[in-house]
């Protein structure tokens, strides 16, 4: 409660960027009413709601000590109420809701637990997937407070071993900081300012580090870049709450209770995306974006930026706080140096309104966006360039101002050239990033024209793909006998990606987990191996249609 509350001081008086759940506001948030969904002292890889590309982290990572296996418990009384397996995100995912309103989420598991696991199981088998999605009604698996019901992993996205636990509102689905609900968590540990750019308007950013004082040619804001770190934590989490301070009066504050998920591309909007992009430092800046609001923003955005009038000089104060108290704090001053004036300024000569929808069309290509593609107004860049490596032309469609990917997902089509001699279902809307990664996206073809909706700006280009994905055994081979119960296969793509696979033994559909990060297929025989003679068959479909299959004579 006092977080939430924390706000309202300073709201009327100062700008406040505040991501928090006034819904709970009007009571406070059940305390001790959740166990830790782990034994131990809680230790943290990741805090709620660090800045990440494209999203903010939607609650806690545990740390499992870079182990898989421990066991996970239901931090309170409840029902399974969902579940989701994908070889991406979450990973094997659990959700328990709770007779208080609230669902626990935990991410990347291992495993499931006795019924939870048969039924993930079943489901699988059913639908003959390894990604599956399933909800649950009240009765049909109930769990008790502390009751095993997973194992720690490191499936999906993860990026090592650990539980992601999330705390959300079961009616809106927003998610809360866990920590808010009082469970136990030691952190005397200062958090740590990394860094402090003052940026002026129009110009380049200047980096404070150390200094007392740095000198710019007018208007500026501020960015800051701080870590925190707890008992048995890592040492670069992200910190509870940033203020910044102009002449003694709050010019800006940072920290977020709650959010809602599907908003989460406004995190790319909060910082310094350009730097972040190359140096994942997120750069929390001060100053505003129209688009970067919604109702899930309590407070609107009105400033951030530090303009100069009769006085030529300002003291800026940076405050930082973890969830316990912890601070650290760092001033200096901001001097007007006429002489650096820029040409610089807030307008933009936009072509683009972000609040409205845009759509361009030439003889190569049409591009349409929704409203609130964009993050403010800006101006709307167009190219069309020719290759001979390439079937079609490579075009160009992106914003000439604030260069954040987009808010939302838009269209872009591309006409059908001479060049292209393939099947439609054989071509593909592809994305050339600036380090020449090929990007593929499902593309459908109607009246001549190539069509894909895309999450990113910049080049795009037509390319056929009519090879078939590569499939590769690991761990086995046709000429030595069977020694192993899990049989691991490789499987790629070119272009296009993998969109389907399945395996069988000896002509039995069976199940294989696929892990997007090794592109590993796993496949526990169990006890389905018959002395002697097997045959195991994977097939593997890309996204335009190319099949590959493969057979092995295993010896057991």
């Amino acid at each position: 409660m006092k977080h939430i509350l924390r706000l309202f001081a300073c709201a009327s008086l100062f700008f406040i960027f505040h991501f928090s759940f006034f819904i709970l506001s009007a009571q406070p948030l059940p305390q001790g009413y959740f166990r830790s969904p782990l034994d131990g002292p809680i230790a943290l890889s990741a805090t709620f709601a660090e800045l990440r590309m494209n999203h903010f982290h939607g609650g806690i990572d545990m740390r499992t000590g870079g182990e898989i296996g421990k066991p996970v418990y239901a931090a309170a009384d409840g029902y399974v109420s969902r579940i989701s397996v994908s070889p991406w995100g979450g990973g094997k995912i659990l959700y328990i809701a709770h007779a208080n309103g609230y669902t626990s989420v935990y991410m990347h598991l291992n495993d499931y637990a006795g019924n939870i696991g048969k039924a993930v199981l079943k489901e699988q088998y059913e639908r003959r997937s390894y990604s599956v999605v399933r909800t649950f009604s009240p009765g049909e698996l109930p769990v008790s407070q502390g009751q095993l019901v997973a194992h720690s992993g490191n499936t999906g996205g993860s990026a090592g071993p650990h539980l992601h636990f999330e705390l959300r509102e079961t009616a809106t689905g927003r998610t809360i900081n866990p920590l808010l609900f009082g469970l136990p968590y030691t952190d005397n540990i200062r958090p740590v300012i990394r860094g402090i750019k003052v940026y002026p308007i129009g110009g380049r950013p200047v980096d404070v580090g150390t200094a007392h004082s740095v000198s710019v040619g007018g208007s500026f804001y501020i960015g800051v870049y701080a870590t925190d770190a707890a008992e048995g934590s890592t040492p670069k989490n992200g910190p509870d709450r940033v203020e910044v301070y102009s002449d003694g009066s709050l010019l800006f504050m940072y920290t977020t209770d709650a959010f809602c998920i599907d908003s989460g591309r406004v995190s790319n909007a909060i910082m310094d995306f350009t730097h972040f992009s190359g140096s994942r430092q997120p750069y929390i800046v001060t100053r505003s974006l129209p688009g970067a609001e919604g109702e899930w923003v309590p407070v609107r955005q009105t400033g951030g930026i530090v303009s100069f009038g009769a006085d030529t000089l300002h003291r800026i104060t940076v405050k930082v706080f973890d969830i316990k108290g912890n601070s650290a704090e760092q001033s200096f001053t901001v001097r007007l140096d006429p002489t650096l004036a820029s040409a610089g300024s807030l307008e933009t000569n936009a072509n683009m309104c972000y609040r409205k929808s845009w759509q361009y069309s030439c003889t190569a290509f049409s591009a349409e966006m929704p409203a609130h593609t964009l993050y403010a107004d800006d101006r709307m860049h167009t190219a069309v360039e020719n290759y001979t490596q390439y079937i079609s032309p490579v075009c160009t469609v992106e914003p000439s101002i604030n260069r954040f990917p987009p808010q939302r997902a838009f269209t872009i089509s591309i006409n059908k050239t001479p060049n292209i001699s393939v099947t439609p279902d054989k071509v593909a809307v592809v994305h050339i990033s600036p380090a020449k990664k090929l990007t593929a996206y499902k593309t459908t073809y109607a009246d001549g024209r190539y069509t894909a909706s895309v999450r990113e700006f910049g080049r795009f280009v037509l390319m056929a793909d009519t090879e078939d994905p590569q499939v590769r055994a690991i761990n086995f081979s046709e000429d030595r006998p069977l020694k192993v119960r899990l049989l691991k296969v490789k499987i790629t793509d070119n272009l296009s990606g993998v969109e389907t696979y399945n395996c069988y033994l000896n002509g039995q559909w069976i199940l294989g987990e696929f892990d997007g990060k090794t592109a590993t297929v796993s496949i526990d025989t169990g006890n389905k191996l018959k002395p002697g003679k097997n045959e195991l068959q994977v097939d593997v479909t890309d996204g335009c249609g190319n099949l590959a299959r493969h057979h092995w004579t295993l010896t057991k």
